[in-house]
């Protein structure tokens, strides 16, 4: 038999509940059917389903936040709001409800950013939401590629290993801090030409996805400084790691750490930047950022090397 409450939209959940988490403790005012924004200039958008990855829910919203917003700072915009759609699932009671829904309420007023029309719903599995956020930008400039250099931001695996601590596999040794960090908004002032984010599709998702419509030419060149720490490798979570095939790549012959590196599931960043040889010239490397690789203008295609 099918249970009605947990079916397409009859998922929704009672008035008593929406009006509790409208009304929750951190918003700024009662959330309605619409929400209204006005502004001027460029407007960027984007959306993102995030998964409950921690039992916190200050930890889960700064998390989930972070990878919502990665998007939008990678095209030099400062998010301005943002609409939250909760599934609610059986890992959650009506007290876990209040709670999430108060911790991204009191995580956006934190940063700044408005809280725009709010939907729950409830779900058979575990608990996720969908952010939807809208930022505003300066006018985009015209991209002229040649070549230059590949920075990534911080070592691949902050999820990974987080995700290890919080199945009491590991200790947290502050990989769950490094996800809660705040993403940059402020790339367009560092002479970046592109910022991306390494998310679901891993470092070579996101780096074929760069070269693809770009039309680079990119050679990552991997190593143990891009581990944020040797169980990265050492211990295996096949959930959190693509099927090598899907890439469509021969990556048979390559070191299986690299393998690892390339092919990682990772969420609320880290991020990959872009920078012209020429713009460069007589500057110093950005500071904290680690050199990846180096892209060229061509026709999208994508090596992997290792060094140790």
């Amino acid at each position: 038999m099918i249970d009605p409450d947990y079916f397409g939209c009859s998922g929704k959940l009672s008035f008593a509940e929406t009006r509790a988490l409208a009304t929750a403790e951190g918003t700024r005012q009662a959330i309605g059917d619409f929400s209204e924004l006005v502004s001027d200039g460029r407007l960027v958008t984007s959306i993102d389903r995030i998964h409950r990855c921690a039992k916190d829910w200050t930890k889960y919203a700064r998390i989930a936040l972070n990878h919502a917003f990665g998007d939008v700072a990678c095209a030099g915009a400062t998010p301005i709001q943002a609409m939250l759609s909760f599934e609610f699932g059986i890992d959650s009671d009506a007290a876990d409800q209040i709670a999430c829904s108060r911790a991204f309420a009191e995580e956006l007023a934190a940063r700044g950013v408005a809280l725009g029309k709010c939907h729950s719903s409830k779900t058979g599995g575990v608990t996720a939401v969908t952010v939807a956020t809208l930022a505003s930008a300066p006018i985009h400039d015209h991209l002229n590629l040649g070549r230059g250099s590949i920075y990534i931001n911080r070592p691949i695996g902050a999820l990974k290993l987080h995700y290890l601590a919080e199945m009491k596999v590991r200790d947290d040794d502050g990989a769950s801090k490094v996800l809660e960090r705040p993403i940059p908004i402020d790339l367009r002032t560092d002479h970046w030409t592109i910022v991306t984010d390494v998310s679901g599709h891993g470092l070579l998702g996101a780096a074929l996805h760069a070269a693809g419509i770009n039309g680079l030419d990119i050679k990552l060149e991997l190593s143990p400084i891009h581990l944020l720490h040797p169980d990265v490798t050492v211990t295996p979570v096949e959930c959190l790691q693509n099927p090598i095939d899907s890439y469509g790549l021969p990556l048979s012959d390559l070191h299986p750490s690299a393998v690892t590196i390339a092919t990682l599931r990772e969420t609320a960043g880290p991020l990959l930047g872009f920078i012209e040889a020429k713009a460069l010239a007589g500057l110093l490397a950005p500071p904290n950022w680690i050199l990846i690789g180096q892209y060229e203008a061509g026709t999208g295609k994508v090596d992997i090397s290792w060094h140790e």
